[in-house]
């Protein structure tokens, strides 16, 4: 069904028309990104989101028996070290003794241990920061929590 433009608005395509996305991008500014806030490992809890750390790769990528794209790797600083959940070919850039830059991740709990994850939302990319010495008596997935109502 043809029917003619009336007045530009919303009849054959006038959503895509160049004056009407600079009415729409006029009305709504920009929103300006926020610098991410770095964090150590041992301020990591059970509900955190958004989690952004300098870390570096103590082992090598392990594959989890139950999944086929799996991979946990163990990652630490100077306050302590966690395991990270990576899936399909993220893992590969996970060398030991390699400082890399997690940003974005979040904590799922597994039987009431920590594990730091890298979802498709989550950067993991190799980064210049240095991280001279790594903590490993303190282990945040060793902890064990409890969920309590």
């Amino acid at each position: 069904i043809e029917k003619p433009d009336i007045d530009g608005f919303l009849v054959g395509g006038a959503s895509l028309k160049p004056t009407f996305t600079e009415i729409i991008t006029s009305c709504v500014p920009p929103v300006p990104l926020k610098k991410p806030k770095f964090v150590k490992i041992d301020s990591i809890e059970p509900a955190a989101r958004g989690v952004n750390v300098y870390v570096k790769v103590m082992k090598e990528p392990e594959k989890v028996e139950s999944s086929e794209d799996l991979y946990e790797v163990v990652i630490g600083d100077d306050t302590g070290i966690v395991k990270m959940s990576v899936r399909d070919e993220r893992y590969k850039t996970c060398e030991v003794g390699k400082v890399m830059r997690v940003q974005n991740a979040h904590v799922a709990m597994i039987k009431g241990f920590i594990r730091l994850t890298v979802d498709k939302w989550a950067a993991l990319k190799p980064s210049e920061e240095e991280v001279a010495s790594v903590n490993e008596a303190k282990d945040v997935s060793g902890v064990e929590y409890e969920l309590t109502n």
